[in-house]
């Protein structure tokens, strides 16, 4: 999901810029709060368009009602995230108001390994919440498809197989580079 990247990056900046408050004059703060803002509210347009497009779907609101009512509570906290960053304000609310968005955008991606769809009143799309076992970053990501595993495999050394003994061509250059540090190849 586009806005979860967005989202978390738009974080990232909130915290760099609050990292930088003390060293920026209030003018130049406000300045970069407002554009921190608008980017929040890019992004809270871009949900607001998604839930738009799901509920156009035939029989969309029946079979993502779950993830309606995910996005559309992301839409409402990243309102209040806008209205934060605008006020100027990059501190913990800000950043606290931003992290829950990531959250429940997190929410709306989590597979559940017991089966289930959207909709329903159980977490976790018709399973209960403590018998997901997958974490909802686990589909995060470049090759994050539900359908891939971890694979075990061998791998070998691929440098260095002497060991902890050096090679024999190198032990007398060695012994007498140390003795030349320790005075004894005067």
């Amino acid at each position: 999901m586009q806005a979860l990247r967005d989202e978390m990056k738009l974080r990232d900046e909130t915290r760099e810029l609050e990292s930088a408050r003390k060293a920026l004059e209030s003018e130049d703060y406000g300045s970069r709060s407002g554009k921190l803002a608008s980017e929040q509210e890019r992004i809270g347009k871009h949900v607001l368009t998604a839930v738009e497009d799901i509920e156009n779907i035939q029989n969309g609101p029946q079979k993502f009602g779950k993830e309606l009512q995910l996005l559309n509570a992301v839409v409402g906290v990243m309102d209040e995230a806008w209205n934060i960053l605008g006020t100027p304000e990059t501190g913990n609310k800000a950043i606290a108001a931003e992290t829950e968005a990531i959250e429940l955008l997190l929410q709306t991606k989590r597979n559940n390994p017991n089966g289930g769809g959207g909709g329903g009143s159980d977490p976790g799309g018709g399973g209960s919440a403590a018998s997901a076992s997958s974490a909802a970053l686990a589909d995060l990501g470049p090759g994050g498809a539900e359908d891939t595993g971890v694979k075990s495999r061998p791998v070998g050394q691929s440098t260095g197989r002497a060991g902890k003994e050096f090679p024999e061509e190198f032990k007398s250059g060695l012994d007498a580079y140390f003795n030349n540090l320790e005075g004894g190849g005067k």
